[in-house]
């Protein structure tokens, strides 16, 4: 009866030598090496399954593309994302995308949207974390354009690439009656801030998006049998 060989020892074969086993072990145990480089991270982005747009974004009107160079390494992530018009007015969650060899990988998760809010964010290095990022403050008194009036930051929120994927730390409250932390939150988003750019923001309609070819997903959730 004859039997193949294990696994292992099949890569070490003559005809297929120590190099083939490397590059197999790579794929299988280094996340995402394996996966097809992104060409388009707007039909990515269309494609996705994510639960929660269904429940809160109803019938898509628009989406945004955000390029934003937030590594500092000289080259633009992409964001794509939409209103999420059953959790607020104002509240946009996103899919990220850093550029890699042949196009684009994914840094959020698979079935999932993040929560980011670009109006007036900090992009530079972030003494923080260490590393070049993003900064972002939340007020639950006051929209993020009015922040600056509040003496109380909910919450200071750093973005940053880590191992390949989009890390989130959050340094909760912010009370800026404290001299430490007004000085902290004047370095991200005072007057003199060293921001190293603005997000280039580009709006496509549902429209825009079918004259381009882009296929629109229906994430509106189902009625009830019988509802009207």
């Amino acid at each position: 009866m004859h039997h193949n060989p294990p696994i292992f020892a099949q890569y070490f074969y003559p005809s297929q030598g120590p190099i083939a086993f490397l590059c197999a072990l790579l794929l299988t145990c280094v996340p995402g090496l394996g996966e097809p480089a992104i060409t388009d991270p707007i039909a990515d982005y269309l494609s996705m399954n994510v639960p929660d747009r269904i429940a809160n974004v109803g019938r898509l009107l628009v989406i945004k593309k955000v390029e934003i160079n937030m590594e500092g390494n000289g080259k633009n992530d992409i964001f794509v994302g939409t209103w999420y018009r059953n959790s607020g007015p104002d509240t946009w969650l996103w899919a990220g995308y850093a550029p890699s060899a042949g196009g684009y990988t994914r840094i959020t998760p698979r079935d999932s949207d993040v929560l980011i809010d670009f109006d007036g964010i900090y992009v530079g290095y972030l003494p923080d974390i260490g590393k070049y990022g993003m900064a972002q403050a939340y007020s639950l008194e006051l929209n993020n354009k009015d922040r600056d009036q509040s003496n109380m930051i909910s919450d200071l929120d750093f973005y940053y690439i880590e191992d390949g994927r989009l890390a989130q730390r959050g340094t909760g409250a912010l009370d800026r009656d404290d001299p430490d932390q007004e000085a902290k939150f004047e370095y991200y988003f005072g007057p003199d801030r060293k921001s190293s750019e603005t997000p280039r923001i580009e709006s496509l309609t549902v429209s825009e998006l079918l004259q381009r070819g882009y296929h629109v997903p229906l994430w509106r959730r189902s009625a009830p049998a019988g509802a009207d």
